[in-house]
């Protein structure tokens, strides 16, 4: 009993559940984007999901595609039109890209942080195009399934 109570209190932050803050703006835009772009709402609800306590993530169109099911051409076209209607900013990290999402629609850690916005990027990689990498690294991009 002792040592649960000991493990549960040094651990309280790693085990809080993650949570994102939806802001009544980040609401609309999810209403808006379902009733007028099914898929943009699909590609900004993934970034909301990935994108770590600094709003922001990093990953390849390959992986994008992977994980809507939608084609290069049709995720370039929707990362657009996101930045058009403002609810997210691309910057390019090499021929990657790092999507930073608007902070006054939704928030990914304590509301006192907002003033002091560092980026530090989670990034996502997948395996098609990263078959060089170890095999250790693999099996954590795998999420932990080990391939025989």
């Amino acid at each position: 009993m002792t040592d649960f109570i000991s493990q549960d209190c040094s651990n309280e932050t790693a085990k809080s559940p993650k949570f994102t803050k939806v802001y009544d703006k980040g609401l609309q835009r999810m209403m808006d984007l379902v009733k007028d772009d099914p898929n943009a709402a699909r590609l900004w609800a993934f970034l909301v999901r990935k994108a770590g306590y600094d709003n922001a993530v990093v990953v390849s169109m390959a992986v994008l595609g992977e994980e809507l099911g939608l084609s290069r051409r049709c995720l370039h076209n929707k990362v657009r039109y996101l930045e058009e209607v403002g609810a997210l900013v691309v910057g390019k990290i090499g021929t990657g890209s790092v999507y930073i999402l608007n902070h006054e629609e939704v928030w990914k850690t304590a509301e006192e942080f907002k003033n002091y916005h560092q980026i530090s990027v989670q990034a996502l990689l997948g395996k098609a195009e990263n078959k060089h990498l170890p095999k250790r690294l693999t099996h954590l991009v795998d999420g932990g399934k080990r391939s025989k």
